[in-house]
């Protein structure tokens, strides 16, 4: 008896908790409307953060979240008032609409995985 209120209880409060992923696999399209795998992103819509994870490594980053895109960088100071973006994702297509350190010859889409 004791177990299943514990485990009601456990479900009740996991229910309640609300911590949002996204975890986004990028690929870019190449002439032949194929995709070719790029890295992933994982968006933490409630911690307001993002982490790029590519081949080589991690890349742990801030997140800023408007009306139309999510907006991946680095704030400038700790009160988080300047967003400096090295990432720019449509938050309706999931298509990356700029890229610092990316050429956006061709398209890199993301999809929900």
């Amino acid at each position: 008896m004791i177990n299943k209120l514990i485990l009601i209880t456990f479900l009740i409060f996991s229910a309640c908790v609300k911590a949002e992923f996204l975890n986004l696999e990028c690929k870019t399209q190449n002439e032949n409307k194929d995709r070719i795998a790029s890295f992933n992103l994982l968006i933490g819509t409630e911690s307001k953060k993002a982490t790029q994870i590519l081949k080589k490594g991690q890349l742990q980053m801030d997140l800023l979240i408007t009306d139309s895109h999510y907006e991946i960088g680095q704030y400038t100071d700790e009160k988080k008032t300047e967003l400096i973006p090295v990432m720019k994702v449509n938050i309706d297509d999931l298509k990356i609409e700029y890229a610092k350190y990316i050429d956006l010859v061709r398209p890199i889409i993301c999809e929900k995985t």
